[in-house]
């Protein structure tokens, strides 16, 4: 299962790179789209089919990042196709398709402690892909992703929960949930001593503040795994 789970992995490393902008400059806010915008839509499924339409209107312009089921609006009509099918997707406004943005259905693991063992809970979600180098993808997920009018991404977010980031390393079956936005900098530090021990000086950059605990791009560049 390993060789599957690196060739997804370095599949999705150019996605990834060519959306590292879009988290940064994405409007992190708590709103409501009106019910009558569409989104420039296509849809690659895991069969490798291309699938090109709208999404939006009236079956709401937020799309829920739990949607197991994507109902697009083409030229031959209307189609239903579930998220599990679905390699990637892809969302532009019409007059901004310079700022597509790319999201993926995945599963994430979300740690817990029982009886001082760590174990963990599988989900699937709809995520953005933020950062990655050749050793670290980071995703993000919220509660609903749309699109501002000039294009950027919007997320919506609880509070309570904020934005939830994942990492996965090529030795990682799928991403795993590490922290939120609204984590302080010092739990994220050990997080990242944690998850990255395999990268000490790395981890010493970070301990030492030389890279910020959400410099996610800088730490996704950086992390040299020590043997590989």
């Amino acid at each position: 299962m390993k060789p599957l789970r690196i060739t997804r992995f370095l599949l999705l490393i150019p996605m990834a790179t060519f959306c590292v902008w879009m988290l940064n400059s994405c409007q992190v806010v708590e709103l409501v789209i009106s019910g009558t915008t569409y989104y420039e839509t296509e849809i690659t499924t895991k069969d490798n089919q291309l699938i090109a339409g709208q999404i939006g209107g009236q079956r709401s312009s937020n799309l829920p990042s739990g949607t197991k089921t994507i109902s697009i609006k083409t030229e031959e009509g209307r189609k239903k196709i579930k998220s599990e099918e679905i390699k990637y997707m892809t969302l532009a406004r019409k007059n901004h398709p310079e700022k597509r943005q790319t999201l993926v259905y995945a599963e994430f693991k979300m740690p817990y402690t029982k009886k001082g063992e760590q174990k963990f809970r599988t989900f699937k979600n709809w995520q953005i892909l933020n950062s990655a180098g050749d050793h670290l993808l980071i995703t993000a997920y919220g509660h609903t992703y749309s699109l501002a009018k000039d294009g950027a991404l919007i997320i919506t977010y609880s509070r309570d929960e904020g934005i939830q980031y994942c990492i996965q390393r090529q030795s990682d079956d799928c991403p795993i949930l590490i922290g939120r936005s609204i984590s302080s900098r010092s739990y994220m530090r050990k997080q990242w001593q944690a998850y990255l021990a395999d990268d000490p000086v790395l981890c010493e950059k970070i301990v030492k503040k030389e890279i910020d605990a959400f410099d996610f791009t800088a730490i996704t560049e950086q992390y040299n795994p020590v043997g590989k």
